[in-house]
């Protein structure tokens, strides 16, 4: 089974399942299924006020033909990188099928590459299905059907972390996301009712970076690597974007109760 080994710059090793080939196919049709919902409603939309698509595009009407195209196509063009960075790595359908988009250190993406993994879709999914139907002939058109995602099919086949050629150049992986447990077992400690928190940047992080950060604080606990905690704290002042005015552990602590405070009352 495929597997996507990394180990954090919070010095601590993951392991994530990434043998997700037929989800990840599932979970484009389940997208390609809601963008046509979307075109049909647009469509139909369009057809209650008299406006006939094919009319404009023939027409070449300037600002109303450029703006019915711009509604039909830029939300299904935009769909995947759109979703992917407003939820953190999932459209609607890698969701139904627990899939999800991280980097290959385990974090979660930045819009960078989100953006790269979502332009190289053109070489993955849609290269050669182009060539086919350039050829023409009705056999390269129905043969483009069957040509659809064959790149990335192959890249992710045959790639030990499952990646196809966008995410190995934006440095991502899909992985199985594992349901989601209790978060006071599985990362925090509970707070009381009247705890006040201190940093609101910690929504910055994601339930896996907490869970890094608790793990890797606990270990380091145990050796008393005092050199691991103080990297610690550097790396979360770099992401939250905040200056340490405490202790070191006090502040790992404080910012892990945040973290709890925060995800309880969303």
């Amino acid at each position: 089974m495929a597997k996507l080994n990394v180990k954090t710059n919070f010095n601590t090793k993951l392991s994530f399942d990434t043998d997700t080939l037929g989800k990840r196919i599932v979970a484009y049709f389940l997208d390609l299924i809601i963008m046509v919902i979307y075109a049909l409603i647009v469509v139909y939309i369009f057809s209650q006020f008299d406006l006939d698509i094919s009319d404009e595009l023939e027409q070449d009407s300037g600002r109303i033909s450029w703006g019915l195209i711009s509604i039909l196509t830029l939300p299904i063009l935009f769909y995947t990188l759109i979703s992917e960075t407003l939820s953190g790595g999932y459209t609607i359908g890698k969701f139904l099928v627990k899939l999800k988009v991280v980097k290959i250190d385990g974090f979660q993406p930045s819009f960078v590459e989100f953006f790269v993994r979502w332009i190289f879709r053109m070489v993955d999914i849609y290269f050669i299905t182009i060539i086919a139907i350039s050829f023409g002939s009705f056999v390269g058109q129905f043969v483009s059907i069957y040509m659809l995602g064959l790149v990335a099919i192959i890249t992710i086949a045959r790639n030990k972390r499952g990646q196809r050629i966008g995410d190995l150049v934006a440095g991502t992986a899909v992985i199985r996301s594992k349901v989601k447990q209790s978060i006071n077992i599985t990362i925090l400690k509970e707070v009381s009712d009247d705890y006040v928190p201190q940093y609101s940047q910690v929504l910055k992080l994601s339930d896996n970076d907490a869970r890094i950060i608790k793990e890797t604080y606990e270990n380091a606990i145990k050796v008393n690597d005092t050199q691991l905690i103080n990297k610690l704290v550097a790396k979360l002042e770099s992401v939250m974007n905040v200056k340490n005015a405490t202790s070191s552990k006090l502040f790992i602590s404080t910012v892990l109760k945040d973290f709890n405070y925060y995800t309880q009352n969303m």
